[in-house]
């Protein structure tokens, strides 16, 4: 997620199976199907078919996630009901916040946050359409610069443009292999980036 504290920019399903065993000669009455109830696991297919299937979502998820920040952060974090198309939870409060920061300090962003190197970290597939999926990727904001209202940068020198996140995703209904970002934080160890 994007903070001040970052120089302001840092921003299957499962399946059930039965056998019906049939022993000795004489046929053997066929059991009767168990009734549903709220234990009974769904039978719905998983959201992603494939690891392949859930990176490419969250890539895209990622990359329409920059744009509307970028776009936010462009107009001094002005109208941050953008934000609600491309994220959820923490993620939304935070980028919110940092909005809200930019709006307080007369602050603009010029430029755009690109990101590569992105890898799958898991998938949680509860079952019943609810899907997280939660990467990591490289951050850069090389070619972006903060603004104050008079056009000075406010970028300190020392600022790391490459940075490696970890991210997490929701699907924004059930079933959809549409995601938003629900949280973003700074990977803990070396930066691989």
């Amino acid at each position: 997620m994007r903070t001040v504290q970052r120089d302001l920019l840092v921003l299957s399903s499962l399946l059930l199976l039965g056998t019906l065993a049939l022993t000795g000669c004489t046929p053997e009455p066929v059991p009767q199907a168990p009734q549903a109830s709220e234990t009974t696991a769904p039978t719905d297919a998983p959201v992603f078919a494939s690891d392949e299937e859930a990176l490419a979502a969250a890539t895209e998820a990622y990359a329409a996630y920059l744009a509307v920040i970028d776009m936010v952060l462009a107009d001094g974090g002005k109208d941050t009901s953008r934000l609600v198309d491309v994220t959820a939870e923490e993620a939304l409060r935070a980028e919110t916040d940092s909005a809200n920061l930019y709006t307080d300090n007369g602050y603009r962003s010029v430029g755009s946050t690109s990101f590569d190197s992105v890898q799958l970290q898991s998938i949680k597939d509860d079952g019943r359409g609810q899907t997280a999926v939660t990467a990591y990727l490289c951050s850069d904001v090389t070619r972006v610069n903060v603004v104050d209202s008079t056009g000075a940068s406010v970028v300190p020198n020392d600022r790391v443009d490459r940075f490696p996140l970890t991210i997490t995703f929701q699907n924004s209904r059930a079933a959809s292999n549409d995601l938003t970002i629900t949280s973003s934080e700074s990977w803990s160890g070396k930066n691989y980036c």
